[in-house]
């Protein structure tokens, strides 16, 4: 399937030689194309189908482009640019079936993934990079921080928190780094998707 995407980032990205990110390209793309307003309702299926739809775009052009043998289209979450043959690297593969980048391709291109991606799977993605991110350990800190038992409840985390940040708030006399201890402690437990 052709992506609609394909020549409003091409356009882009030559207005922008020295590269641009992600997040910039789809504000820009947000902001210049029609094409995000009807993606569905939950704000996370909505954001990961803006960026599979970007990065289909973006790995589609990059073939093309490479059978043009004239430009090739780096790729990457900060920096996508364009670059004359000339500027690449000879040491850099003069494949783009090569290891990890290949694997992304495939992904990006394959149609499947975005028609069969729903609201739950980005959830339990979501739940498994935050689960990556924070070990078991950081886990029982945060609990012992804010007092609270395993497996708290989010109101549950608010309440503890709001409670001991009052007294902790650098407005209020309290100690500005128990305060940020107290924040992070919250942000981790709240980003563990406890119910």
């Amino acid at each position: 399937m052709n992506n609609p995407l394909i020549q409003p980032i091409l356009s882009i990205l030559e207005a922008n030689s020295q590269g641009i990110s992600e997040f910039e390209l789809l504000r820009l793309l947000e902001r210049e194309t029609p094409i995000f307003d009807d993606l569905g309702d939950d704000p996370d299926l909505k954001l990961f189908r803006k960026h599979f739809l970007i990065m289909n775009a973006l790995y589609q052009l990059q073939r093309q482009l490479w059978q043009e043998d004239e430009v090739r289209l780096s790729i990457s979450p900060l920096q996508i640019q364009l670059e004359a043959v000339t500027q690449i690297e000879i040491s850099q593969s003069s494949e783009v079936e090569d290891g990890a980048e290949a694997k992304l391709a495939a992904y990006y291109l394959d149609w499947d993934e975005y028609d069969n991606t729903d609201a739950e799977d980005v959830a339990a993605l979501l739940k498994g990079f935050y689960n990556k991110l924070f070990n078991h350990e950081d886990t029982e800190q945060a609990l012992e921080t804010l007092g609270i038992k395993e497996n708290p409840t989010k109101s549950e985390i608010k309440q503890a928190y709001r409670l001991l940040v009052k007294k902790a708030h650098p407005d209020r006399g309290g100690d500005a780094k128990k305060f940020i201890k107290l924040r992070k402690a919250y942000e981790h437990l709240i980003s563990q998707s406890y119910a």
